[in-house]
């Protein structure tokens, strides 16, 4: 393997661990993790399985309309960032369509990616921009609809810390990031960001807290709270707002998923989509769900945090166009961005990348 597709083929691997899943309940950079028992717990199966035993008259016509076993692979513990996977379960919807459905709980050590590539799951979640990273070394996965229209990370610093007002004046500070991470990197090129120390961030906030010309990575939607309780005061830059937008807690699929199982993708990302739409408004409902299978997950924190990424999941295209909404401009947007840092290297159509055409239409 060439120096360069061995690099390429790390910074996937941090993105679909550190930067899809570094966060306290989040899933892209962003607070310290709050992990499960384990990686491996699992939601139950919604839907009924199929009877299994010797075929009795008439059972081959039975099992022709017997659900279908789905699996699909979160990007870290269960959190706020799944809540309408869990409103579907529960709800039944998956049921409804006919679907039974195992929700895989992700981890530092698991990568959606490769899971979904190897045929071990038949879903993933990733960021747009890990989408791109893995199609250019030849992984043919496709993103069927994006949770977060833009991602909650942002880079706090203290309040009284008024020589910081827009990316570039990040220079001359200590800046806590996952250096490898590809917001970083085209922060670091678009702003001229040249004169940073940077420092490898390691999910804690201890250095940044006593330092109070530091800037560390984080999540609005929960560092936030996390760094108030302790009666830190700061203000954010939140980095979408740098211009670098990818689409996060993507679900995808594989090429060859979609064209074996065309109507079982429709219906997934459709019930899906419907819990989403339920868990909009009945999040607590849902969050007894979550710590089921995140035993370090807290109930009122979720609530807390499903409150404040309403705007993520619900507001920009996905408040005309509905949950998951993908514009092929955004998306050649952050292909031309990948391509200007060096990332991306190959000249691939962004439209094999990505499909709408099993979200609801209308």
């Amino acid at each position: 393997m060439s120096r360069k597709s061995l690099t390429a083929t790390l910074i996937i691997l941090l993105l679909c661990t550190l930067l899809a899943a570094c966060g306290g309940n989040s899933d892209d950079p962003s607070a310290s993790p709050t992990p499960s028992p384990s990686p491996s717990d699992v939601a139950p199966s919604a839907g009924t399985p199929p009877t299994s035993g010797s075929a009795a008259p008439g059972e081959e016509i039975a099992r022709a309309d017997a659900p279908t076993d789905v699996t699909q692979v979160l990007d870290w513990f269960a959190q706020p960032t799944h809540g309408g996977f869990f409103a579907a379960h529960k709800q039944q919807f998956y049921q409804d369509a006919n679907l039974n459905v195992t929700l895989q709980n992700g981890g530092p050590q698991v990568s959606a990616v490769q899971i979904v590539a190897s045929g071990k799951a038949d879903f993933g979640l990733a960021g747009a921009d890990a989408l791109l990273l893995a199609r250019e070394q030849g992984i043919p996965v496709v993103a069927l609809g994006a949770v977060l229209q833009i991602s909650p990370s942002a880079l706090f610093y203290h309040k009284e810390n008024t020589s910081i007002r827009d990316f570039g004046d990040l220079n001359g500070h200590k800046v806590y990031a996952v250096l490898a991470a590809t917001y970083w990197q085209y922060l670091k090129s678009a702003y001229k960001l040249d004169d940073v120390q940077e420092f490898q961030f390691n999910g804690q906030y201890a250095n940044f807290v006593e330092d109070k010309t530091a800037v560390t990575q984080g999540y609005v939607t929960n560092t936030l709270a996390d760094l108030e309780s302790q009666g830190v005061e700061t203000n954010h830059l939140l980095v979408a707002d740098s211009g670098y937008r990818p689409y996060y807690t993507v679900i995808f699929t594989t090429e060859k998923y979609i064209e074996e199982h065309p109507d079982v993708v429709k219906a997934y990302v459709q019930a899906t989509v419907k819990g989403w739409n339920y868990y909009k408004d009945h999040a607590p409902e849902i969050s007894g769900e979550l710590v089921k299978v995140n035993a370090n997950g807290d109930a009122a924190g979720f609530d807390r945090e499903a409150e404040a990424q309403k705007e993520f999941v619900f507001g920009h295209d996905a408040a005309e166009r509905g949950v998951g909404y993908m514009s092929k401009e955004r998306w050649e947007e952050l292909s031309r961005q990948l391509h200007d840092i060096g990332a991306l290297t190959k000249n691939e159509d962004v439209t094999k990348a990505f499909t709408t055409a099993f979200l609801p239409q209308g």
